[in-house]
């Protein structure tokens, strides 16, 4: 498991947009970096790609509002369950950077 799961830090939505592809390229090949822009806290539960019975998630950062973070698992896309709820499941790539709005709402960015 990866050491790099760590909250980044407060914020505002347009830097991180501004520096996130930047930041995302120097990212671990089993990490992604996300911007928490929901009005909540929430925890990322990650599972590999391939990994379809869900037992044990690679990681699980609790990231609050106005907060950017690591998610990692493994493989060449993570599952991602905001608050373990498999139905708002989404999709993101390693080194990539993306804002989470709420479920269903995700943006590249």
């Amino acid at each position: 498991m990866p050491s790099a799961m760590n909250v980044n830090g407060k914020v505002d939505i347009n830097t991180f947009v501004d520096q996130a592809a930047k930041l995302a390229k120097g990212l671990d090949a089993n990490t992604a970096l996300i911007y928490n822009h929901s009005g909540h806290t929430v925890r990322f539960y990650c599972y590999n790609g391939g990994d379809f019975i869900k037992a044990i998630s690679y990681s699980k950062p609790n990231i609050a509002n106005g907060y950017s973070g690591e998610i990692a698992a493994g493989g060449s896309v993570f599952k991602v369950h905001p608050n373990d709820k498999g139905k708002d499941e989404f999709l993101v790539k390693p080194r990539k950077a993306y804002v989470y709005k709420g479920p269903g709402k995700i943006d590249q960015v």
